[in-house]
């Protein structure tokens, strides 16, 4: 054999083991083309389950958020209410301590006349006695007179002798 049957052996034995490589190196590609898309199947699994989730989750959120804007709006409402609640009962307060104050002031009026008018029965009970004490004696001196002048005196124990002037008997009151 010649060098050139030899170069043309071994070049065909270099192609050989070059071609031998490049189907070993083709089928690991391969595998790593069909890891690949396994991994990519498992990958589009799991993203369409997170999109479902997220899906559900974006749904459950717009519920809560509804729902929540029902609760706010009710618990406005009651707010509102207890708010015009704590008005009223304000106003209603404002009111029973002016109608407090106003009785007030109406029974220290009342106390007033009251103490204005034991003080005239008072006074007219003073006037009515001493009235009545300046008629006693009125009626006594009268008595005293009449008596030294034609009558039995005071002090012999006959009665004085009845006697009417302007219409009032010395005996009535």
């Amino acid at each position: 054999m010649t060098w050139i049957e030899l170069s043309a052996v071994c070049a065909a034995i270099a192609f050989a083991i070059l071609v031998w490589q490049a189907v070993l190196a083709l089928q690991a590609f391969r595998q790593s083309l069909i890891r690949l898309e396994e991994a990519l199947g498992k990958s589009r699994q799991r993203l369409e389950e997170t999109a479902d989730r997220t899906a559900e989750l974006l749904e459950e959120t717009r519920e809560l958020a509804a729902e929540t804007r029902s609760h706010l709006r009710t618990a406005r409402s009651v707010l509102d209410g207890a708010a015009k609640f704590g008005t009223a009962l304000h106003e209603g307060a404002e009111a029973v301590g002016g109608a407090a104050s106003a009785l007030a002031e109406s029974v220290l009026k009342v106390q007033q006349a009251v103490h204005t008018r034991q003080n005239r029965i008072v006074e007219a009970a003073d006037w009515t006695a001493a009235g009545i004490e300046l008629w006693r004696r009125w009626r006594k001196s009268g008595s005293e007179a009449a008596a030294g002048s034609s009558g039995p005196s005071p002090d012999s124990g006959a009665p004085p002798t009845a006697r009417r002037e302007n219409g009032v008997s010395p005996g009535g009151l």
